[in-house]
């Protein structure tokens, strides 16, 4: 009774700078939430080791799926840059996303 969110819970997700919204049912994650409901989301791998699928949490509050330090430097992770592959919504929430993002490693050299 008392486990790790609901599965029928719908939360809505805005992306601030195109004004494109969506909703999030249950444990999915934002990235194939996102993909789902045919927003241009980009990705490279699904699994957080690339970084491309970033995107800065304006409002409300995601649970990590796994640690974003392994793919955020520091900077971004105080700027509130999340990883959609790598998060379950606990609210709704207001995100901003560059749709021209390249892999991490890719803007660090």
């Amino acid at each position: 009774m008392f486990g790790f969110g609901d599965k029928n819970k719908v939360h809505k997700v805005t992306i601030a700078n195109t004004g494109e919204t969506f909703e999030v049912t249950g444990k999915i994650n934002l990235l194939q939430a996102a993909q789902n409901a045919g927003i241009d989301w980009p990705c490279d791998c699904k699994v957080g080791s690339c970084g491309t699928c970033r995107a800065v949490l304006k409002e409300g509050k995601v649970k990590e799926l796994a640690d974003f330090a392994y793919t955020l430097d520091g900077d971004m992770l105080k700027e509130g840059y999340i990883l959609a592959c790598q998060s379950s919504l606990k609210s709704d929430i207001t995100v901003e996303l560059d749709k021209s993002q390249k892999a991490v490693e890719a803007t660090k050299m």
